[in-house]
């Protein structure tokens, strides 16, 4: 489909399809002679994207998810927590162990580990 297709489909616009193109959060597409083509995966990332958006995300942080996403990491490792525990394995006294490793860890800096939560979960409740 032509970007314009795309953009009509997902309900947004061409210049905001080239800007997240820019910003690398959306691949370019095949060019096809002189037109680009683009196709589902095009289409499920840009939703994607847009549904981050809607939910509160800023670009700079879809930035930095899409980024981490890329190189495979892991959302502990995006957001600097340690790993998660292991599941349960049903061996005696799993339980005891299982948060033993956060007995020293201690949080990331305030600005590293929560640059990608949106603001709206940042906010301070309004008064009442």
């Amino acid at each position: 489909m032509t970007i314009d297709e795309l953009a009509r489909a997902q309900g947004t616009t061409t210049r905001h399809i080239r800007d997240l193109q820019t910003r690398r959060v959306l691949p370019h597409p095949v060019l096809v002679g002189r037109t680009g083509s683009y196709d589902a995966a095009h289409a499920a990332r840009l939703r994607a994207v847009l549904e981050l958006q809607e939910a509160g995300f800023s670009l700079a942080a879809i930035e930095v998810l899409v980024r981490a996403w890329e190189r495979g990491a892991a959302l502990h490792e995006v957001l600097g927590f340690p790993p998660p525990p292991a599941a349960p394995s049903g061996r005696a006294g799993a339980e005891d162990g299982e948060w033993a490793d956060l007995d020293h860890w201690s949080p990331p800096r305030r600005g590293a580990a929560l640059s990608v939560v949106p603001s709206t979960v940042l906010a301070e409740p309004a008064a009442s």
